[in-house]
């Protein structure tokens, strides 16, 4: 009650009771076939270096070229900064062309 006292208020309700809302024992094998778990990643010394250094160079690179072209655009149509805009926009997609020239090169050796 809001005196402090610890009695309840006859208009209170009872304590609710979580399994009264559902079917009783519910059988959760009745869903169907057991669903696949997810295969353990390899160990971190599985990945050959060279690959991963790349990965990690193309990476931060493909970031560059999208900030660069996306800046760029920007400057072009906010600020009317042609000259800034078409270097910016210029060199993310040469940067971006790069990446994926990297990439495609890797995935043919």
């Amino acid at each position: 009650m809001l005196d402090g006292s610890d009695e309840k208020s006859p208009h209170e309700p009872d304590e609710f009771d979580p399994d009264s809302l559902g079917p009783g024992g519910f059988d959760t094998d009745s869903l169907g076939p057991e669903v696949p778990s997810a295969p353990d990643p390899p160990e971190s010394d599985a990945v050959d270096p060279e690959v991963r250094g790349l990965f990690w160079w193309l990476a931060a690179l493909a970031n560059v070229a999208l900030m660069a072209a996306s800046l760029g655009i920007m400057f072009i149509v906010f600020q009317k900064q042609w000259a800034l805009g078409a270097q910016l926009t210029l060199a993310g997609l040469i940067l971006g062309g790069y990446v994926y020239y990297r990439v495609r090169q890797f995935q043919s050796d």
